[in-house]
This record gives C-alpha cells, sequence and structure tokens, in this order.
C-alpha cells in the first residue's frame, strides 16, 4: 500500500518525539501584551469554507443528435457544476446496450428514444422517465430516388442503428399506415454508431435504400442526391420523444442527485434557446458540423417549440404510442405508462423557480 507523504512526515515526527522523551503539549500563541487590544493581530485569520465536493455522475446518450443539444451545453458550460454534480458523458448506441449500461450500474441516467424504451419498461418497470426536453419530431425519411411512394418502402433495406432502437421503433409505427408489415415485408439493416452520419453514407454508397434522419444529416442525404419521402411530423403519429431515465429505486435513494441533473438539462435548454452562438457551438462540436449552412439549418430547427421550456414527460403522448405499438407488440397492452413516469422531479424544481411559468 502506497503511504502518503503526510503519513510519512507524521511518522517520523512520533519517531523523533518517543526517542527524545515524551514531547511537550502544544500551547496556543503568546498573546501580544506590548500593543492595546485593539491594535493587536487576530490570532487566526477566518478562513472561507471550502466548497463542497462535486457528486460524481454517469450519463450517456443514444444517437447524435440536434435534440441532445441541451445535455452538452451541461457539460460543456460546468451548469451541472452548479447544481453540484461532476458528469461523465458517454455516447453507447442504440436502445438496447443504453438499457443494458443502465440496468448493469455502469450509468445512472440514459437518454433515449420514448417510442423505443416503451418495450424495455414492459419488462422492467423500474426504468422511469422523468424529463423529456424533446417536444416534437425533426425526423424525415429519406430515400433513394427512385423510390416514388412510401408503399414502395415494401421488400426496401431500411437503416438503422441496431434492431429495437429509435429509428426502429419510429418507422415500424409508420409503415403500417402504408399497409406493410414492419416484422416481415423490409429489411432491417442496421448502421453502427449512433451517428446519423452513417446512415448519410449507407445510402450514397447505395447500402441502404431509406432511413430516418434529422437535421443537419437529412440535409447532407440531399445534397447527395438522396430525396425526402415524407415528414414523419405530417403522419399525425403520437411521439415519444427522447426522455432521461434513470431506475425508480435511483429517485427514491437519490432523490437530490436526479434533481440536480434535470436541472443542469433545464440551464441547457434556456442556454441553446438564448445563446444562438454558444447553441451552435455545441453542434458544430459534438456533431461534428462544419458546413455553415447545415449548422444554420439544425440550429433553426430545433431553437423553437421543438426543444420544450417544461420537460415534463407526456403521459397521454406516451400511452398512444403504446396503443400505436401494441398492435405489433401486444406485451405492451399490459403497461400502465404512468407507472413508468415520474413528475416529481420537476414538480420540485418548479417549485424552486428553476422552470418558466406555463
Amino acid at each position: 500500500m502506497r503511504v502518503s507523504l503526510v503519513a510519512y512526515a507524521v511518522g517520523l515526527l512520533l519517531i523523533a518525539a518517543c526517542a527524545a522523551g515524551t514531547a511537550p503539549a502544544a500551547r496556543a500563541p503568546a498573546e501580544d501584551t506590548a500593543r492595546p487590544a485593539g491594535e493587536r493581530p487576530a490570532l487566526a485569520a477566518t478562513q472561507a469554507p471550502s466548497p463542497a465536493p462535486l457528486t460524481k455522475v454517469r450519463a450517456a446518450y443514444a444517437v447524435v443528435s440536434a435534440g441532445v443539444a441541451p445535455v452538452w451545453l451541461a457539460l460543456d458550460h460546468g451548469l451541472w457544476q452548479k447544481h453540484g454534480l461532476e458528469v461523465e458523458l458517454t455516447l453507447i448506441s442504440g436502445a438496447p446496450n443504453n438499457v443494458a449500461a443502465l440496468l448493469a450500474g455502469d450509468v445512472q441516467f440514459i437518454q433515449n428514444s420514448g417510442d423505443a424504451m416503451l418495450p424495455f419498461q414492459a419488462r422492467e418497470p423500474n426504468i422511469t422517465a422523468f424529463l423529456n426536453t424533446s417536444a416534437s419530431s425533426a425526423h424525415r425519411m429519406i430515400v433513394q430516388p427512385d423510390i416514388q411512394r412510401p408503399e414502395e418502402l415494401r421488400g426496401k433495406r431500411l437503416g438503422v442503428f441496431t434492431l429495437g432502437d429509435g429509428n426502429y421503433a419510429l418507422i415500424s409505427k409508420a409503415l403500417p399506415l402504408f399497409g406493410i408489415n414492419p416484422e416481415r415485408e423490409v429489411l432491417w439493416t442496421p448502421v453502427g454508431g449512433g451517428n446519423m452520419g452513417g446512415f448519410v453514407g449507407a445510402l450514397a454508397a447505395g447500402a441502404i435504400d431509406a432511413a430516418l434522419l434529422t437535421p443537419p444529416t437529412d440535409l447532407a442525404a440531399l445534397n447527395n442526391g438522396a430525396k425526402v419521402l415524407f415528414n414523419y411530423a405530417d403522419l399525425g403519429l403520437p411521439y415519444g420523444g427522447l426522455p432521461v431515465y434513470t431506475l425508480r429505486n435511483t429517485l427514491e435513494s437519490q432523490r437530490t442527485v436526479a434533481e440536480a441533473y434535470a436541472a443542469g438539462i433545464i440551464d441547457g435548454v434556456r442556454l441553446f434557446k438564448s445563446d444562438a452562438q454558444l447553441g451552435k457551438a455545441a453542434l458544430q462540436k459534438w456533431a461534428q458540423l462544419t458546413d455553415p449552412a447545415a449548422l444554420d439549418w439544425t440550429y433553426e430547427a430545433y431553437r423553437g417549440d421543438r426543444v420544450a421550456d417544461r420537460p415534463y414527460v407526456d403521459v397521454a403522448q406516451l400511452e398512444q404510442v403504446k396503443e400505436a405499438m401494441a398492435t405489433e407488440q401486444p406485451e405492451l397492452r399490459d403497461l400502465q405508462v404512468e407507472r413508468v413516469v415520474d413528475r416529481t422531479v420537476l414538480d420540485a424544481l418548479d417549485r424552486r423557480g428553476l422552470l418558466p411559468p406555463p
């Protein structure tokens, strides 16, 4: 075992004291009586209290998307530190991998597609959503130029990060609108990495026929010759957003940590919307955007109502998502959505004045 220098020095002093006999008792400094009391120096200067140590937290997000920008800003600008946290943030691509890390205790918080997470919550109701900054979908179905109608997706190769991820869940929900069975009539093609830029490359190389993209990757794919088949928001489907999750027992045993984590993200939302320069800098760094047009396109697509100022998880919306998915996944019918959503964390922050008025 390594001995610290302080412990080593103390040991030497004890040895010296034993060799010389009993050490004299320590005495307070002698009082300066040569001067009047009002002119004597203070015996000990008042020291400023040391700042409380930061609580270390590990968190993960599943996809490189502008919807994660408030989290990136919270990390880059010390917003979590203001609330007492030191956060280690990691990209773990895909809902299955994210969930595995959460259940194993490798991370305490994850951010993932609400649509993709419902099947996992049906199997493990301890997984709880407590914050969702993503209020509406910015996804567009981008396809090879020879595909003219949604019905032509039948038999085509559809890009996902991994089976069961957010894109898989969203596309699976949309395909039945066009008479396509998502389990039997398309070819799911994994494109790993967690960065939607991989879909752009796969489309350009002809390795996939279609992918669900968000800004800026949709613009990059269009510049490569692909086309928009439909805007996901125009389909009228419920949208689960991109909530933040933890375990129910974490909320119960580490309430202040969960509140601090949420508070940092809320500060990130405020910064993203109020400071275009910092918002774009985060997108440039984390999404590796270098093209000014793509950077502007992405920031403007998200700075408005798509990013929620009061990021409560919408139980009614998730209930509609569940019903839409239950046709293909009947095990979801038994899931009580209100049991896997928590409002108390944001309620506490609201009472402290950290949320804007409704």
